[in-house]
């Protein structure tokens, strides 16, 4: 009984020792996303990463008389000797959205309603979801995909599976 005993916290410290050794159950590191929009579609859409929020883009409007805007508030006047404005551009971007590594739907509404859904397999590290409005598509990570607004894109995806 005694020598069961024994071999039983002997296995116990060897076993725990091997975890340490290996790194133990360490979780994966986490994956950061930045997002940016270029055009008026999507550059102040809410984002949501698989159906729960995650933040709202940024907008910024430069207006054809040098104003700029963001979040719909007055914030400066280009200076004189910058190039010249031919209409209103928009723009919107996100700070770093911090997930874990998998495969993630990441959505994004404008208030509008146009929608555009993202499954994306997001490994550890950044990654840059930037969207075009004028060419309608969609690059992450250099992939570059057709994004129509309402569509359903996947992207990081390895060809013929998940």
């Amino acid at each position: 009984m005694v020598r069961s005993r024994t071999f039983f916290v002997v296995l116990a410290v060897l076993a725990g020792a091997i975890l340490m050794l290996t790194g133990g159950c360490k979780r994966s590191a986490p994956a950061k996303i930045i997002l940016n929009v270029d055009g008026k579609t999507f550059s102040d859409a809410s984002i949501l990463i698989d159906g729960k929020p995650a933040g709202r883009l940024t907008q910024t409007v430069i207006t054809a008389d040098r104003k700029i805007y963001i979040d719909g508030v007055f914030s400066a006047n280009l200076p004189p000797a910058s190039q010249p404005v031919e209409g209103d551009t928009y723009s919107g971007c996100a700070d770093s959205i911090i997930v874990g590594a998998g495969n993630h739907t990441i959505s994004l509404q404008a208030p509008d309603g146009a929608s555009l859904q993202i499954l994306a397999a997001v490994s550890p590290g950044y990654h840059l979801l930037a969207y075009s409005s004028d060419e309608k598509t969609l690059k992450w990570d250099g992939e570059k995909v057709t994004a129509e607004p309402g569509a359903q894109v996947t992207v990081g995806r390895k060809k013929g599976g998940m």
